[in-house]
């Protein structure tokens, strides 16, 4: 028997096990055992109009199994995880292997929380620390070490974290490089109850954040001078920082319907690879402010980030690996598959932008609202890069490396658009209440070179339309109509899907994405998708089949690559 079909047996051995386990019920007095295990797996068929090459193994699956202990305060968990031949979009990252990657064992009373082993945190809204989990894009940042958590006084929350961030199933042994950090809130609401009682809101923190890397290596780069060869100059390691700390401070304020969210983070000097090796200090600035009452919700945010890809390792160029903090995504985001592949990234080190939403409902039991109201939402965003003027050093020597870069103005825009949204949705249910209908426009400006690495901009219209209607309480049909028109990119698509579902266990669908507009009379592809689902109690079992294109993946401004494909899927979750 080969390996492969060793590791076959490991994971049919280990579903069997899981699906076991499902069905049991564990309490044993206090003490309670709990858990729950999820696997997606896929049978491959090359396509190689769609650009889905043949892979070494057909059948991949990613399977992981969650077991949790509790009993009063106390709790503590495992995870075991099984990448030995995954999907072929996380064998790209990286991310393959297998083993207990995350564990760890907490003690929560109402003045301490202690937590050792594996843990998540995040200090804000993400600008100095964000250690999470995306299962759907492969990113695991968990640390390994301790957590402490204080309650001294209600309304006041004191964290403190201390650990080694996780590197997809590479060991921690040996690693030269682990964070710390500690938060302090105050919430002004809980310490003095009238005031919240009186419709005011007042919050208050701030963090420090700090990461270790040992420094060993010299870094060597090209400097353009008049003769052709150039020369060679070097950082030497002793230069580079081992000890790079950011801080943040923010505060959330308001009365009534009104609110205002504000978050200002720093890096000291931090030379790495995405930022080719420069000392500039880095800064991001968040700001939030909404307003709502019955029928209306105004909501406004902006964002700036320079300089603040913040990562255990200063050589890491992934963007899912390694990365301590999250400069979160405030455009807004959409389920809809034609503009998924549009979907905004967060840019770290070069963002500034803003967005604007409004929510109306037109009153109920009136000639255009009808008897449940209509809700129209507006939203409009728009993001370039930061304005940056190269130092005169940078001048000098023909690059940025070992120098402060650039300077910036603050609130100045920079020459480059990055994305732009415009977008309207109006949705309504009719009298009789079985039909509901969404109807959407969007334009789409989307920076290809800058984003994706690929030549040029896109612009697309984009016009979608739901409509769903209940044949019964438990069956309902749903028909979802899109279409992007683009002369740009791979041209214009058409999307259409038809769902049949019967509550609360059955779900049925089918849908095509057709490329029409492709400039190569080849590529034009039906990308169709069928599926069904099953679900009973906490168990869910679905099945496709069908063609995905490559793209992008993104969920909340984080992204991935995610590659073309064709085959049958198998996806099961249950808890227990």
């Amino acid at each position: 028997m080969n390996f492969k079909s060793i590791q076959r047996v490991l994971l049919a051995t280990f579903l069997f096990l899981c699906c076991w386990s499902a069905n049991a019920q564990h309490q044993f007095g206090n003490s309670r055992v709990s858990g729950d295990f999820g696997f997606n797996g896929m049978y491959y068929i090359p396509d190689s109009i769609i650009g889905a090459d043949p892979v070494d193994s057909k059948v991949r699956g990613n399977a992981f199994l969650n077991i949790l202990y509790t009993n009063g305060g106390f709790s503590a968990g495992a995870r075991y995880e099984f990448y030995m031949f995954p999907l072929i979009d996380f064998e790209k990252i990286g991310y393959q292997g297998q083993g207990i990657k995350y564990f760890f064992a907490d003690y929560t009373n109402k003045f301490i929380s202690v937590t050792a082993g594996n843990f998540y945190e995040q200090f804000g809204n993400g600008l100095t620390l964000r250690a999470y989990e995306d299962r759907q894009l492969g990113i695991d940042n968990s640390l390994l070490g301790a957590r402490i958590k204080l309650t001294p006084y209600k309304g006041i929350y004191i964290k403190g974290v201390w650990g080694i961030e996780r590197y997809n199933f590479d060991p921690y042994l040996g690693r030269q490089d682990y964070v710390r950090g500690a938060d302090v809130e105050f919430s002004f609401g809980e310490m003095f109850p009238k005031m919240q009682q009186k419709g005011f809101i007042a919050r208050v923190g701030a963090n420090v954040v700090s990461k270790f890397e040992k420094s060993e290596q010299d870094i060597y780069f090209y400097i353009e001078d008049s003769t052709e060869a150039g020369s060679t100059a070097v950082i030497p390691s002793d230069k580079i920082p081992e000890n790079v700390a950011t801080w943040a401070a923010r505060g959330t304020f308001g009365y009534k319907d009104f609110r205002i969210d504000a978050e200002y983070a720093r890096k000291m000097n931090d030379p790495n690879l995405p930022n080719e090796f420069i000392y500039k200090p880095g800064e991001a600035l968040f700001l939030s402010a909404t307003y709502s009452r019955q029928g209306l919700g105004i909501a406004a945010s902006f964002i700036r980030a320079d300089n603040m890809e913040y990562r255990s390792q200063r050589w890491e160029n992934n963007n899912s690996l390694l990365m301590i903090n999250c400069i979160p995504a405030i455009n807004r985001q959409y389920s809809y598959q034609l503009i998924g592949d549009y979907s905004y990234a967060s840019q770290p080190n070069s963002q500034i932008g803003a967005q604007l939403q409004v929510n109306y409902q037109i009153p109920k039991k009136t000639a255009l609202g009808g008897k449940y109201g209509t809700d129209i939402t507006f939203n409009y965003s728009r993001f370039h890069d930061i304005d940056k003027v190269p130092v005169q050093e940078a001048i000098d020597n023909g690059t940025p490396m070992g120098t402060m870069g650039y300077t910036s103005s603050f609130f100045k825009f920079g020459p480059n658009l990055l994305y732009q949204d415009i977008g309207l949705e109006i949705s309504h249910r009719f009298n009789n209440k079985k039909w509901k209908w969404i109807l959407a426009y969007n334009y789409i400006t989307y920076n290809l070179e800058i984003l994706q690495g690929h030549e040029g901009m896109m612009r697309g219209h984009l016009v979608a339309s739901d409509l769903s209607y209940k044949i019964t309480p438990k069956h309902a049909l749903r028909l979802e109509l899109q279409h992007l028109y683009t002369k740009d990119d791979d041209g214009s698509s058409v999307y259409a899907m038809l769902e049949y579902s019967i509550s609360p266990s059955w779900f049925f669908s089918i849908g095509d994405d057709w490329n029409y507009g492709n400039p190569l009379e080849d590529h034009k592809v039906h990308y169709y998708n069928i599926s069904c689902a099953y679900v009973w109690n906490t168990t869910r079992i679905a099945l496709n089949f069908g063609k995905t294109k490559e793209g992008i993946l993104c969920v909340g401004g984080v992204c991935r690559a995610v590659p073309a494909s064709f085959g049958c899927g198998l996806s099961v979750t249950t808890s227990f």
